[in-house]
């Protein structure tokens, strides 16, 4: 891909400044805009797509202060977490051997299995999604219909040459599934093990997904609302990719705010004994389900889980929680 030169940066970010800030803006204001953006990434770390989610331009420097902009996020990632060990969050296989015990659903790895266990995998389930390795935010995932496969040793070679993972078709309890059928709707809860080695879950968000999506994601055109930390209820409007905000979800018209997590404290107590399995990576953002049968379900664990969809929707910076975390983690790094 070739490299923007820094006109064709100024005009993306003028384009964005018209899109996303303000239609009319004048050549002077675009201009006040970038050089303000320009103090923001070269002295506080903010990137700007920071500084248009989180209405910098409307705001003072106090305000700002109080975000988590991706410069912060690079920093509880560096403090908080082992390199070496993120590969085991990285790759979805590794994820699904190393917590086992909390995935809870049937899953199989092509690049580890013979044609034999695919024939019986499949025997298994009428359905069954497809992932690849290392997709993110949503993307690389695939629902297949087992009745549907023509030919079986065809299509296993050609999962297999993808290193692809097969999981048993997630199922959803009754409350997460009125919002969304088409999709799984799940939990994001965030936990961060702090230098007394107590886990501490520091934020979750509800995500749900749209009539005829099969994914939830925010970044994937889903809706997303924040979940108060003690009690699993939703205490904000749910908001999309567009920051349109919604009391209730626009197509099943089931209420959003108020929602309140069946079985809460069992997400909480699934996450804070995972979060522990893997010391040295103490930042972690778990992608939760509640399943039919009610069980917790990890689909996956994030260590470079970015706050900003809970900022966006709180319309409030999180920093504050992070910054004493931190401080005493540094510390005990210096020991």
């Amino acid at each position: 891909m070739k490299k923007e030169n820094i006109f064709q940066k100024i005009n993306r970010v003028f384009d964005s400044i018209e899109r996303d800030i303000d239609p009319s803006a004048s050549i002077f204001k675009k201009l006040y805009i970038l050089f303000d953006f320009s103090k923001e990434y070269l002295f506080h770390g903010a990137y700007f797509l920071d500084y248009v989610q989180y209405d910098f331009y409307g705001k003072r420097r106090r305000e700002r202060d109080k975000y988590v902009v991706f410069g912060r996020l690079l920093e509880i990632i560096e403090i908080c977490n082992d390199k070496n060990k993120k590969k085991i969050f990285d790759s979805k296989p590794e994820f699904n051997k190393f917590f086992n015990k909390y995935i809870n659903r049937d899953w199989l790895f092509t690049k580890d299995s013979t044609l034999e266990q695919f024939k019986n995998f499949i025997s298994k389930h009428d359905v069954f999604f497809t992932k690849e390795s290392n997709g993110m935010f949503g993307l690389g995932v695939n629902k297949i219909y087992s009745k549907d496969i023509k030919d079986i040793e065809t299509t296993y070679n050609d999962l297999r040459n993808k290193s692809t993972l097969c999981e048993e078709y997630l199922t959803q309890c009754k409350e997460l599934k009125e919002f969304n059928d088409s999709s799984i709707n799940s939990l994001r809860v965030v936990t961060i093990r702090k230098a007394n080695n107590e886990v501490e879950v520091v934020g979750g968000l509800l995500r749900i997904g749209r009539k005829g999506r099969i994914a939830d994601n925010f970044h994937h055109m889903g809706i997303c609302a924040y979940l108060d930390p003690k009690e699993g209820i939703v205490s904000t409007m749910g908001i999309d990719k567009t920051y349109t905000r919604h009391v209730v979800h626009p197509d099943s018209r089931k209420q959003i705010v108020g929602f309140k997590v069946p079985h809460w404290h069992d997400v909480v107590k699934t996450v804070k004994e995972a979060a522990l399995l893997v010391p040295e990576v103490r930042y972690i953002g778990w992608d939760v389900v509640i399943n039919e049968d009610y069980k917790v379900v990890l689909v996956e664990g994030n260590p470079g889980a970015d706050p900003d969809a809970e900022q966006i929707s709180t319309r409030e910076g999180r920093w504050y929680i992070y910054k004493p975390i931190l401080e005493d983690i540094k510390n005990l790094n210096k020991e």
